[in-house]
């Protein structure tokens, strides 16, 4: 259902977008203020981020658990799913849960982990030898018939479901837990001379990336299987992930294409948060969606002295835009929610007046005021933390390069 990817690609970075369950959805866009995101995951109640610096936050009982595993250590990439979540370290090794998760990170041991692929109740993983270890439930074979079906051969890739799993090979054979589950074979039989190079599956139905970046389906065609070849139609697609309930894909342009159940409205807010957005990675779930959206999306060019590069973001319905107004005498400027970033002026001779204002209504939800400070001798401009008083609910992070994203909670 979920998977961990590998390292041999360069790992870009961007800006959190967040959909969903606000439970989950608010804190991890608290945790991930003002940094950069290269790898996401979710699972059903949890959400799971690593920032550019290798630092893994979350949001949720089972994401807390993970990041209390794995305090300290760099990591490189994270999955969640069917109760629970692991991490790979950049240095290969792999970190999970009290759970069987857990189980595969003893399995794993001493050994470079390259992905791991986490289904419903069991937890498989590809050494970078090419080898699948495996933990969990194992009633339909779903480890004990993949791990036969890959014996002597160097897996480059694997994928989990409800009760089946499948490999990929270095020479593109695809393999099966269960070649007497008939979409199984009619998905080798289809990737056959294809080049796939991933796969999602929902217990009734695999769906295949193929390598020219078209899909192929085989088994039950639910309106999730079929929203998702429907948005993919003449699109070259770059990556495949989901299972039973929501399946993302994201085109070779950083398009992000989902469909499936949108019960929390997570599919249809983490579309609407990244229309018309270069995305990076995307992870979307029963209750949450996450995206990771390119950093040239928020790039404002060189900046003047006394200029910020300022973003807006909110906590609650990215549909429900909001913004951010600056207001120094009678000259305002003003950021809206979810808009990417954009330039500043600032002034450090006298008071800022901040109003969080609703577009749809026009009200005033919180005002207030900041003191921007300039160093002449580095160019830095930060906030004056005794002097301001920011609107309530309203907070600011500050990266180098006078980059300033303010998020405000509903």
């Amino acid at each position: 259902m979920s998977l961990v990817e590998g390292s041999s690609r360069t790992v870009a970075s961007g800006r959190l977008a967040a959909a969903g369950d606000d439970a989950v959805v608010s804190p991890i866009l608290r945790a991930a203020a003002g940094a950069r995101v290269t790898a996401v995951a979710t699972a059903t109640w949890s959400a799971l981020a690593v920032t550019e610096g290798g630092v893994l936050v979350g949001a949720g009982e089972e994401a807390s658990d993970l990041v209390a595993v794995v305090e300290g250590r760099r990591i490189r990439s994270v999955a969640a799913g069917g109760g629970a979540s692991a991490a790979v370290t950049e240095d290969g090794t792999l970190l999970a849960g009290p759970t069987y998760a857990g189980e595969v990170m003893r399995a794993a041991e001493g050994r470079k982990v390259a992905s791991v692929a986490i289904g419903s109740g069991f937890c498989l993983a590809v050494t970078e030898d090419g080898d699948v270890l495996g933990a969990g439930n194992d009633g339909s074979g779903q480890i004990s018939g993949l791990r036969a079906a890959a014996e002597g051969r160097r897996v480059v890739y694997v994928a989990a479901g409800i009760n089946e799993s499948v490999a990929v090979t270095d020479d593109g054979v695809v393999l099966v837990s269960d070649p007497r589950q008939r979409y199984l074979t009619d998905l080798v039989e289809a990737g056959t001379g294809r080049g796939v190079t991933a796969v999602s599956l929902g217990g009734f139905f695999a769906l295949a990336l193929n390598g020219d970046g078209t899909l192929t389906a085989t088994g039950h065609h639910s309106e999730q299987v079929a929203g998702i070849i429907e948005a993919a139609a003449g699109r070259a697609i770059a990556t495949l992930a989901g299972g039973l309930g929501v399946t993302t894909a994201r085109t070779r342009d950083g398009v992000l294409l989902a469909a499936g159940d949108d019960g929390r409205h997570q599919i249809s807010g983490i579309l609407a948060a990244t229309a018309g957005r270069t995305v990076h990675t995307a992870a979307v779930g029963t209750h949450v969606g996450l995206a990771v959206i390119a950093d040239a999306d928020d790039d404002c060019g060189p900046l003047r002295p006394r200029q910020i590069c300022a973003s807006f973001v909110t906590t609650g319905d990215p549909q429900d835009t909001h913004a951010l107004t600056f207001k120094v005498g009678t000259d305002h400027q003003e950021l809206l929610s979810g808009g990417g970033c954009s330039v500043v002026d600032t002034r450090d001779t006298e008071a800022t007046h901040l109003v969080v204002r609703r577009v749809s209504t026009g009200q005033d939800l919180a005002t207030g005021s900041a003191y921007f400070t300039h160093d002449p001798a580095t160019g830095a401009v930060d906030i004056d933390p005794d002097k301001s008083q920011l609107p309530h609910g309203l907070t600011h992070h500050r990266t180098d390069g006078n980059r300033f994203t303010f998020t405000w909670t509903t």
